[in-house]
């Protein structure tokens, strides 16, 4: 059952369409039920982890802001940081599996995102794992902070809002 698009769907393609019609480019700190405004998705910049992304300490950042563009059915999700060319993407096996970095931008399903408004909150899901793989943040050990998929469920690092 398909149910009428979100309001935040239909301010993205609002948004998307100005930015395709020359418009300058919107760009939003994303965070999750979990952590809170404080703590919004950025990209980290060199090192092992380079262009993975985690939850970090609100700050004058680039890689914080992030910008929300249409492919058709699917949104893509870029960075001031890293530009329109690096949309964030899934990885597809080895150590960080299912992590999310960003990759230069291409016809790669782990690119593709979905939002689905669930109690004013919104679930991402990708065109390559499917609606029941959410973005989620890791809760402790070595990966603290981190953005990965994992099974939808009720977590609240699984929810996530844009301001």
């Amino acid at each position: 059952m398909k149910t009428a698009p979100s309001r935040l769907i239909l301010i993205l393609a609002a948004l998307a369409a100005m930015t395709s019609a020359g418009q300058a480019q919107q760009y939003h700190r994303m965070f999750t039920q979990f952590q809170g405004s404080g703590n919004p998705l950025d990209v980290f910049n060199g090192g092992e982890r380079n262009n993975y992304v985690h939850l970090a300490r609100e700050g004058d950042f680039s890689g914080q802001f992030w910008s929300i563009g249409h492919d058709g059915a699917w949104l893509r999700l870029t960075t001031q940081f890293r530009g329109e060319g690096m949309c964030l993407d899934i990885t597809n096996g080895g150590p960080l599996d299912n992590f999310a970095a960003l990759t230069p931008c291409g016809n790669y399903s782990g690119q593709f995102w979905k939002m689905r408004e669930e109690g004013g909150w919104y679930r991402l899901t990708t065109q390559f794992r499917g609606d029941d793989m959410c973005l989620d943040i890791v809760n402790g050990g070595p990966l603290d902070g981190m953005a990965h998929l994992v099974e939808c469920a009720n977590y609240s690092g699984q929810f996530w809002q844009m301001r």
